[in-house]
């Protein structure tokens, strides 16, 4: 299915991490939280380590950005701002990382907004738009990750509506597992031509435990079987584990199981 595992990759453990993941030919999804970016903005030094040992391992990244507090459809401009400007700082990373995929969080929660996707797909158009352009410039990618969405109505209308090859979705499985109620065909039938990026993790139904597959409850086989049948080409897939002592095992798991191309080093 594809050649190559990205691997969720907090920044501040970049350093302790990288010299492994080269070993595993496997490459990082970097999360960048928001303090991450404010104490990049006072010392660059680590930036600057990261992209020379990704040039020395022959390493791409994708990102994983800032998203706590955070809502590209804010209705307050104030919250909007923040947002945008976190979003900006990010990409000014992307100019010296290069990542293939930028991966950010939609805002959308149904309670939240009155359970009315319009009134949060006319403030995401709006919010998005110029961005996006911004990243077509910077030869990268957005790719808007689902969360509590039920369906995916609202991001198929939002990437209709924006209709640019540099924006799109990333599919999380485990978050599918935890708020849908479509079933995963019908999902990635709706989605398939603009799903650029996965999130692979398991869970239990209950809460988002970032599980190797296998160790809950997601019917793997049928999601690969569902990526094969509609041709989905994501341009990164990422294992975004949270317990780092299970990533070898899982990464055996996706050679395994016919999700990675067994043509990594061992």
């Amino acid at each position: 299915m594809f050649d190559r595992l990205f691997i969720h990759t907090p920044f501040h453990f970049f350093d302790e991490a990288i010299e492994n993941l080269a070993k595993l030919n496997l490459a990082p999804e970097i999360y960048f939280s928001a303090q991450h970016l404010d104490a990049l903005a006072v010392d660059r030094k680590p930036l600057e380590r990261a992209v020379a040992r990704l040039q020395e391992y022959d390493l791409p990244c994708s990102f994983h950005g800032p998203f706590l507090d955070l809502s590209p459809a804010a209705f307050d401009p104030a919250i909007a701002t923040v947002t945008k400007d976190r979003f900006l700082t990010l990409f000014d990373l992307a100019k010296t990382l290069k990542p293939q995929v930028m991966v950010l969080h939609s805002g959308y929660e149904r309670w939240r907004f009155n359970q009315n996707v319009n009134l949060w797909l006319e403030n995401s158009i709006t919010f998005w738009r110029p961005l996006v352009k911004m990243v077509e410039e910077l030869g990268s990618a957005i790719a808007v990750e689902n969360i509590f969405e039920t369906t995916p109505g609202g991001l198929r209308m939002l990437f209709d509506e924006i209709a640019s090859p540099a924006f799109g979705g990333c599919f999380d499985v485990g978050h599918w597992n935890l708020f849908a109620k479509m079933d995963l065909s019908e999902w990635l039938g709706l989605l398939k031509n603009h799903i650029i990026a996965f999130h692979l993790h398991d869970n239990r139904g209950r809460f988002d435990d970032h599980l190797v597959p296998g160790d809950g409850l997601i019917d793997f086989s049928a999601l690969k079987y569902l990526i094969d049948s509609y041709s989905i080409k994501a341009q990164v897939h990422t294992f975004e584990l949270h317990q780092r002592s299970e990533l070898a095992r899982g990464v055996n798991w996706f050679k395994q199981n016919g999700f990675l191309r067994n043509n990594q080093s061992e």
